[in-house]
């Protein structure tokens, strides 16, 4: 697999944005659910993205900013 989604944050004058790691060439790349359809975008990516679109559009990699220091196990 080239590319896995770390995360998605929702931006309320951008939509949700999303970074993806490209492990073919060790790099991030975060962007817009709207540049998906982009022609700037490579093609396996934006293949890759339609694949995922369901579970991003429904929050499963969102991260809410919650996280920080000191959290809390979510085994406690």
């Amino acid at each position: 697999m080239r590319y896995g989604i770390m995360f998605a944050v929702k931006s309320p004058t951008l939509g949700r944005k999303v970074t993806v790691m490209d492990f073919k060439k060790a790099r991030t790349i975060t962007f817009t659910v709207n540049e998906i359809n982009e022609n700037e975008m490579e093609e396996d990516l934006k293949e890759f993205m339609k694949e995922n679109i369901e579970k991003l559009n429904n929050g499963y990699w969102d991260y809410s900013g919650k996280h920080t220091k000191g959290h809390k196990s979510l085994n406690e």
